[in-house]
């Protein structure tokens, strides 16, 4: 009942405007609505004048009031607001001075903005010159769309997601925050090779809470200027509500060691489909809590086509995330020494579709990659490990914030040799490797895979799409942390009735001694 009445206000609004008929093309009669995507469309680069001959005939815009002004975290004299209009999320900010406190995020609006000017000023598209009469009220406490998106997406496309509504999911907090800081100022949201400013006001209600070393984030996607002076984009958490998935930062005084889990195996070419059915099997070399000790999980593919750095080195190592890398955050959870867990795919089925199910296995974390983007970096994917061509790769992290030059406790590469996309000579990009059985950075002198002596690869599963799990034994001395025989590899093939047993036992699993 109350849309009926919503659509009943807006239609009688239309009609005093002359505008209650749908655009009669043939009369040549344009609508006096125009949407905001056509609207941003406008602004060429300079001030412009709105004006029915700019704007397809059209006078006015609607849309639905997303900043809350009583939060303390929106920007001074601006209104922001979107509408979805063809299937297009778009929005634009409304300075109205003093006035823009009378607006808060559901409020339905009419506005007519001819006469107005569409400006940038400190990079952020608004509306100038509006007086609050041209202002209608619709209706209030509507709800609002929020798009989930990655610092990667929004650099990709930035006027898709400008002056919207927008979520990062699983960011990573930059710097590295302790128990005692607070969202107070600025800090970075982190997705792989990419980040997003989080701004919040000194004044905001969500000043004082304490920041996560890492969470889902939502906030109005702005642009503005940072303490430095640069101009980029801005994300303003309206409150604490906005804040979810929270991860508190670790304990500055708890470390895990020198290789608390090794990678033991895993299947990356299952029978039939793939997708959400890659998993790796981990080893813990001693007692973890994860939510005491967090790790993080990232998995790599390169071939010549993936992005971003096509045909290139990874601009950011294991944390250049889209189409290169993956990460799961291991936060929950507990693991005895000796005991084997799994990361991977949300179906949990020991060789693909119609196959046994494992869900019963130690699972610390599982992503339904297909159409879920990782946590914190990497896009979604049909599959996150190769099975033919340039090598892909998996790595295990203390902690979950990821960067550049985070070294994995473990890591391993397997496939092909080709080495462009894998590491740059001259650019000096590439995957940091482990201290392990098989690789070393020598003192930082070889930090990268295909560096030096660190050539090591497991070979491919052949031949394709029968279902190997590749077991890489040794044996590793848990109490010196040192391996006593390196790792090799046996594929095991599996069926669809094989058992986690299979996966667990026999002669070529890996031994932990002391």
């Amino acid at each position: 009942m109350k849309t009926i009445f919503r659509y009943i206000a807006i239609c009688i609004i239309a009609l005093l405007l002359g505008a209650c008929k749908k655009h009669d093309y043939a009369a040549g009669e344009p609508s006096p609505i125009i949407a905001v995507a056509d609207l941003r469309a406008v602004y060429k680069g300079s001030d412009v004048k709105l004006t029915k001959d700019n704007m397809l005939g059209a006078s006015n815009i609607t849309g639905t009031v997303i900043s809350m002004p009583d939060s303390g975290n929106a920007p001074k004299g601006l209104v922001v607001m979107q509408n979805l209009r063809r299937g297009m999320l778009r929005g634009i900010a409304i300075n109205l001075g003093a006035a823009s406190s009378n607006y808060h995020s559901g409020d339905s609006l009419m506005l007519k903005v001819e006469g107005a000017t569409l400006k940038r000023v400190d990079g952020l598209l608004q509306i100038s010159g509006l007086a609050e009469t041209a202002i209608t009220k619709i209706s209030e406490k509507n709800p609002v769309t929020v798009q989930s998106s990655s610092s990667y997406a929004i650099k990709t496309n930035p006027d898709q997601f400008e002056s919207t509504l927008v979520k990062i999911k699983t960011a990573t907090v930059s710097p590295t925050p302790t128990p005692d800081n607070t969202f107070i100022g600025d800090r970075y949201l982190v997705n792989g090779a990419d980040s997003i400013l989080m701004h919040t006001e000194a004044n905001a209600t969500l000043a004082g809470s304490k920041l996560p070393a890492s969470a889902s984030v939502a906030g109005l996607l702005l642009v503005g200027k940072n303490s430095n002076g640069d101009t980029g984009f801005q994300l303003w958490p309206r409150g604490i509500s906005d804040i979810s998935d929270i991860i508190k930062p670790a304990d500055p005084n708890a470390s895990l060691g020198k290789l608390p889990v090794i990678i033991t195996g895993y299947i990356n070419d299952t029978k039939g489909a793939d997708g959400n059915y890659e998993y790796f099997q981990f080893r813990a070399t001693r007692a973890i809590d994860f939510s005491k000790t967090p790790m993080a999980v990232v998995t790599c593919t390169n071939a010549g086509s993936a992005e971003p750095n096509k045909g290139d080195a990874p601009g950011s190592g294991w944390a250049t995330g889209g189409g290169r890398t993956y990460k799961f955050n291991l936060t929950e959870g507990t693991v005895a020494k000796g005991e084997f867990f799994y990361v991977g795919g949300s179906n949990k089925r020991i060789n693909g579709p119609n196959t046994t199910d494992i869900s019963g296995a130690k699972w610390i974390r599982s992503i339904a990659y297909v159409t879920n983007v990782g946590d914190g970096f990497g896009s979604a994917s049909s599959g996150l490990l190769p099975n033919s061509g340039n090598a892909g790769g998996i790595a295990i992290f203390d902690g979950i914030n990821v960067t550049e030059t985070s070294v994995p406790v473990d890591a391993i590469l397997f496939g092909g040799s080709g080495l462009t996309t894998i590491y740059n000579a001259t650019t000096n990009k590439g995957y940091r490797v482990p201290e392990s059985d098989h690789y070393s950075a020598m003192n930082g002198s070889q930090p990268f895979f295909l560096q030096g002596t660190n050539t090591y690869i497991f070979p491919y599963s052949t031949p394709a799409d029968l279902g190997f799990f590749v077991k890489l034994g040794g044996t590793f001395d848990a109490k010196n942390k040192v391996w006593i025989t390196p790792r090799g590899y046996k594929f095991y093939q599996l069926q669809s009735t094989s058992t986690l047993n299979e996966l667990e036992t026999g002669a070529d699993v890996n031994t932990i001694t002391n």
